[in-house]
C-alpha cells in the first residue's frame, strides 16, 4: 500500500522482471491503478498491488485495505513512502491505521535513486521520527530503487524469509 505515485507497481514490475509474459503497468501520472491486481507466486506469496491513497483514491479503498490487512493470512502489509517527496500527513494516517489494526507491517522507502543525497537522508531522518512509537511496524525501513534494482536483494531475502519461502541457518554450525 502506499500513495498514488509512490512507485507501488514499479516496485512490483521490479521484483517480476524476470517472470516471462507477465505485464505489469506502469505509469507517471498518479491514479492509474484502479482496482487490486492478485500476483499469486507458488502457494505460499500473494502480493496484492492495491491503488493508492492521495490523488485519486477510489472511494472503496480504506475498506478494502482494512479487509486485506485483517486477513489471518496476511502476513506483512509494506508500506511504500517516495523517498523522493518524503512522509506525507496520508502516509503518517496510513501508519497510524496500520498500528490501530495491530498488523505487522514494512516500510518500503521508493525512488531513492531520483532524490539528492540530501534530501532522501531529510526523509530518512523524518521518517525515523514518524516511526519512533510505532510498535509493529519493522524496525528498518526498505530503502529500495525499482529502475537501478538496489536494496531489492534485501527486500526479496525478507519476504522469501517471512514467508517459509528461505530458511536462515544458523552459520555458527557450518563447518568452515
Amino acid at each position: 500500500m502506499g500513495r498514488s505515485n509512490a512507485g507501488k507497481s514499479s516496485l512490483l514490475k521490479a521484483i517480476f522482471r524476470n517472470v516471462p509474459n507477465l505485464l505489469i503497468r506502469t505509469s507517471k501520472r498518479p491514479g492509474h491503478t484502479r482496482t487490486a491486481q492478485f500476483f499469486q507466486i507458488g502457494s505460499k506469496l500473494c502480493i496484492v498491488d492495491m491503488p493508492g491513497y492521495g490523488f485519486h483514491q477510489p472511494e472503496w479503498i480504506e475498506d478494502v485495505l482494512e479487509s486485506c490487512i485483517k486477513r489471518k493470512n496476511c502476513v506483512r502489509t509494506f508500506l511504500l513512502i517516495d523517498g523522493k517527496v518524503g512522509v506525507l500527513q496520508s502516509d503518517e494516517d496510513a501508519i497510524d491505521m496500520l498500528e490501530s489494526f495491530r498488523a505487522p507491517y514494512a516500510i518500503v522507502m521508493t525512488k531513492i535513486d531520483k532524490a539528492t543525497d540530501g534530501r532522501l537522508l531529510r526523509n530518512i531522518l523524518h521518517l525515523k521520527n514518524v516511526k519512533k512509537s510505532s510498535v509493529y511496524c519493522y524496525a528498518q525501513p526498505f530503502m529500495i530503487s525499482s529502475h537501478t534494482y538496489e536494496g531489492l536483494g534485501n527486500l526479496l531475502a525478507f519476504i522469501g524469509h517471512i514467508t517459509g519461502n528461505l530458511e536462515l541457518r544458523n552459520t555458527k554450525s557450518i563447518p568452515s
